[in-house]
């Protein structure tokens, strides 16, 4: 299987790296400025990384799209240019999800098979192995080549391109936040004096299910609201004492302190369930955007 990677980074490296290993798999490398690792993989693999997309890319069957999201525009139109009908793209960009529906359409119009898949997991830490979400068609050589690779997949059923992505946003709104505060939190416990103390008592997370802990936060989220805004306000208080600015801390405070009107103003959820605040949290949505749009109309 001829197999061309766009794109030499963490992640285009390690899928070139896993495939070349492969005897099924041809590999080849697309990067305009590869980093110093891809550059010194290819010198040693024999693997050349040609800069730019053209005529030598006719022939390939499958192409992987290794790129950051928002290069994904410029790279779609040179790939549909040259492949021939019948190749797959497989893109594991993390660009929004019309823009790879709109790249979709774009192959397809070509006649060339168009899979999503989004990266769910640190690739630093698993590299191929790290698990992937799979949405479109059905696609036997896209599928032979992650089974090849050895990679955990996913597949979301009766998905088009750019639902995968949808997922993997919405993840990272809460693992890339949870990034965030650990990185304002961690230095102030260990100037503190209290970084592996910190480090046990947030071992309670590990006693169960993840996402129950959250669908927990999220049903008791408007009852405590009040109860856990004051909270906040003191814990962004020991942070700007301890010489950490508490930026983002401060943004969950004003967080609470918005569900907090919101409660004295409705009522809140009709119960304490995790359906009921989810329902409270959409009416409030909608609400605001409703006044939003009335709003622009007035202006």
């Amino acid at each position: 299987m001829k197999t061309t990677i766009i794109g030499s980074g963490q992640v285009g490296l390690c899928w070139a790296e896993a495939l070349n290993a492969h005897s099924s798999h041809t590999i080849s490398l697309s990067d305009p400025q590869p980093p110093a690792a891809a550059s010194s993989w290819s010198a040693n693999s024999g693997v050349p990384i040609r800069p730019v997309v053209s005529e030598w890319i006719t022939d390939q069957d499958i192409v992987l799209v290794c790129v950051p999201g928002s290069v994904l525009p410029l790279v779609a139109g040179p790939l549909v240019q040259h492949l021939n009908a019948g190749a797959t793209i497989i893109d594991m960009t993390t660009a929004a999800a019309q823009a790879k529906r709109e790249a979709a359409a774009l192959a397809s119009a070509a006649g060339i098979d168009y899979v999503d898949i989004a990266i769910t997991g640190a690739v630093a830490l698993n590299g191929v192995r790290t698990p992937l979400l799979y949405a479109g068609q059905p696609n036997p050589a896209a599928e032979e080549l992650l089974r090849d690779a050895g990679a955990p997949v996913r597949v979301l059923p009766g998905s088009t391109p750019g639902d995968a992505v949808t997922v993997k946003l919405l993840r990272s709104v809460i693992m890339k936040g949870l990034e965030a505060l650990a990185v304002e939190a961690f230095p102030a416990a260990r100037s503190y004096g209290v970084f592996d103390q910190l480090c046990t008592v947030l071992s309670d997370v590990d006693q169960a299910p993840f996402t129950d802990l959250l669908k927990s936060m999220v049903a008791t989220h408007p009852g405590h609201s009040v109860r856990r805004h004051a909270e906040v306000l003191e814990s962004a208080a020991q942070l700007d004492r301890a010489g950490y600015p508490a930026e983002l801390t401060g943004h969950v405070a004003a967080k609470y302190a918005v569900t907090a009107d919101n409660l004295k103003a409705t009522g809140g959820p009709s119960g304490s369930t995790f359906e009921d605040s989810m329902d409270w949290l959409d009416s409030l949505a909608q609400s605001t955007t409703a006044t939003t749009s009335t709003q622009e109309v007035l202006a």
